[in-house]
């Protein structure tokens, strides 16, 4: 045992406390434990740390950070008598995790407890930073799975059931880490995440297995605890396909067939997992979250292969007459649009009362940075006034404030260094803040033109800073608390936009300087050349894929 490693650790009291939240508001959407046969151990530990190996102990910070984790977002727990500030808290365990994790012999000799605790400690890292640190951690966690053949079944290791469908739980969970690689990182996945050799784990609830089983029960069909686990894992695994594009350079027409077909399996792999789980599926906040959380996955796949058909159909009338259709009324960005409202539904559903807001940390980590930096570089160039323009700044302001929060409600009481915010919100402002003046400069067009009686270049309609209505489909509620909503229209960031405004000749409608080594995470030229609105460049050639291997997006389910 690392000494001084216990110097944090929780009293009885605490520790049960923060294992029940473990329980109710992190296991049902990350299982990857043996709830039954854990709880044992957690115990043990609990009442004597002292006499725990290492990777028990590791385990049990972990899930004490979870537990805070979860109600850090959740406004409606009950009271909980805690030491000190949760933020302290957090920095405590987290401080007791790196020791035991990263210091100890759990490198060189890694145990399954310790794995589950790296596991467990990454996914709930992510709900507070969006720096590389995360996709390095699960890195870590994935080598030092491969180092005792967590990616092997272990039915041909020889393994007892009970123990192979555990490893299982864990291998697949840090596949689906993984898979965000691209999205949240600009990386290439390390691991397969197709693997058709391993098969997922079973679709059972945990009093159906156990340690001494000498056999595996026989498969659910309807809906069980591992569903919500299996529905997300399924989806990662059955719909890359779909969104990995191969290096090959094709004609647009075999790229437009390409297209096609991958809409076709997104239909087919809608309705397998529709009718494999919606039939039995319960009337419980759970599956219904489930639900609303597979819509958004698909709809942001629909907005990637339109955004690609479109690039395909450029070249293909490259030469012809310039398509000038405004970026605002394109498919790609209402679909993108339609992404963002499915994702914002998504939270709202999560905040629906005392049953789902428990899981709210969970959807908080799943941001759509493809759909905000897109929908925000189209309003960059937009001088559109209209429905989807104003619909596109309602969901901004909307998903904005939540997703600025890194570290829960508790916005700019970060438990991270300044590095773990990552590079994405400050390229993510940069594009708000030349939007945000952009839309001013238009608003303030369209009341001048206005005001002398000059027809309106925008089909008669003004813009207007009130977008509160626009999302009437939608429940729409405060921010969480703690947060500062951004009034309409203006920007959070009030020292960027007098970075922007103080030069007075400045060209705001220009593009800005986003060249690759200020924007780490996207290390994909033709991605770049779609923010930084280089579409209609000749001189650049433009790959008709910009998402290579976008196992991530289907990781959103």
């Amino acid at each position: 045992m690392v000494p001084d490693v216990l110097e944090f650790y929780p009293d009885i009291q605490l520790a049960l406390r923060l294992w029940n939240v473990y329980v109710k508001s992190v296991d049902p959407v990350l299982k990857i434990l043996h709830i039954p046969t854990v709880q044992s151990t957690v115990v043990a530990t609990i009442l004597e740390p002292k006499s725990a190996q290492s990777s028990t102990v590791a385990l049990t910070f972990a899930i004490y950070f979870a537990a805070l984790t979860a109600l850090c977002y959740d406004d409606d727990h009950e009271p909980i008598d805690l030491p000190c500030e949760k933020l302290v808290l957090l920095n405590r365990y987290r401080i007791s995790l790196d020791r035991l994790l990263v210091v100890t012999d759990i490198m060189n000799g890694p145990e399954i407890p310790a794995l589950q605790a790296l596991a467990v400690y990454v996914t709930c890292l992510r709900a507070h930073e969006v720096g590389r640190n995360v996709w390095v951690l699960n890195g870590l966690a994935i080598r030092l799975a491969q180092s005792i053949g967590l990616h092997r079944d272990g039915a041909c290791l020889r393994l007892p059931p009970f123990e192979a469908e555990m490893r299982l739980r864990l291998w697949w969970h840090l596949c689906v880490l993984e898979s965000r690689a691209p999205e949240d990182q600009g990386f290439q996945p390390t691991v397969d995440v197709m693997n058709r050799e391993l098969r997922l784990p079973l679709n059972v609830n945990d009093n159906q297995i156990y340690p001494d089983m000498t056999s595996l029960p026989v498969e659910s069909d309807g809906w069980t605890e591992m569903s919500f686990f299996l529905i997300q894992t399924e989806s990662c695994r059955l719909l890359h396909p779909v969104l990995d594009n191969t290096h090959e350079q094709h004609s647009a027409d075999h790229v437009l067939v390409d297209i096609t077909e991958k809409r076709k399996i997104i239909q087919q792999r809608s309705q397998y997992l529709s009718a494999k789980y919606s039939g039995t599926m319960p009337e419980n906040h759970l599956s219904r979250l489930a639900i609303q959380h597979g819509t958004t996955a698909y709809k942001k796949m629909e907005f990637v292969l339109k955004l690609r058909e479109e690039i395909s159909m450029r070249k293909q009338q490259k030469g012809a007459q310039d398509d000038t259709t405004p970026d605002v009324l394109r498919p790609s960005f209402k679909l993108a649009c339609d992404g963002l409202e499915s994702s914002y539904a998504t939270y709202v559903l999560s905040k629906g009362g005392l049953a789902t807001s428990r899981f709210k940390w969970f959807f908080n980590i799943y941001t759509p940075w493809y759909a905000l930096a897109y929908v925000l570089r189209c309003l960059c160039s937009s001088s559109q006034c209209g429905f989807e323009t104003e619909r596109a700044w309602a969901l901004v302001e909307e998903l904005f404030p939540r997703a600025m929060s890194l570290h829960g409600p508790s916005a700019g009481n970060g438990i991270l260094d300044e590095y773990g915010h990552g590079s994405i919100w400050k390229y993510l402002n940069l594009l708000r803040g030349q939007a945000l003046l952009s839309r001013q400069h238009t608003i303030q067009l369209s009341v001048a033109t206005a005001d002398v009686g000059i027809p309106s270049s925008n089909s008669g309609e003004h813009c207007t800073n009130n977008t509160s209505q626009l999302l009437s489909d939608i429940e729409i509620l405060p921010p969480p608390t703690g947060t500062t909503a951004t009034a309409p229209g203006r920007s959070a960031l009030p020292e960027l936009v007098q970075e922007f405004t103080a030069d007075p000749g400045q060209n705001i409608f220009s593009p800005l300087d986003l060249s690759m080594p200020d924007i780490p995470f996207l290390p994909d030229p033709d991605w770049n050349a779609v923010i930084n609105d280089c579409l209609n460049d000749d001189a650049y050639e433009i790959n008709p894929s910009y998402f290579p291997n976008q196992a991530a997006d289907a990781a959103q389910f």
